[in-house]
């Protein structure tokens, strides 16, 4: 489809991945990077993010393919997000089809690195 030949916004996907926690378990960590160019829709949270109190928290993320799955990194606007839902694949035709994801903006709690 002609939209996704530019998509204006870029991104750094990371991969999920366990580490060894070096206690015998597994921890979340960076798997393989990849950049993709993307649509970022804002989507509205359930405070006053809608009546301009607050920048958004979350967004959705429209592109061609989106080579990950729930909790995976994701660097956008200089800030660290999450993956918070299993990516979507649209089919329609071979010409049509997309994928989106939604990921929210990290903490100061959680897993993973933290930038806020």
């Amino acid at each position: 489809m002609g939209i996704f030949n530019r998509p204006p916004v870029e991104i750094v996907v990371h991969e999920f991945a366990e580490e060894d926690d070096g206690y015998g378990g597994k921890v979340p960590g960076r798997g393989r990077a990849h950049t993709l160019r993307v649509f970022a829709q804002p989507i509205d949270a359930d405070d006053n993010s809608s009546q301009g109190w607050s920048e958004p928290g979350r967004y959705k993320l429209i592109a061609r393919e989106f080579p990950t799955y729930r909790w995976a990194e994701v660097e956008f606007e200089g800030r660290s997000w999450t993956v918070s839902e299993y990516p979507r694949k649209h089919r329609g035709s071979k010409r049509t089809e997309f994928s989106s994801a939604v990921i929210e903006r990290r903490g100061g709690h959680g897993m993973g690195r933290s930038e806020d």
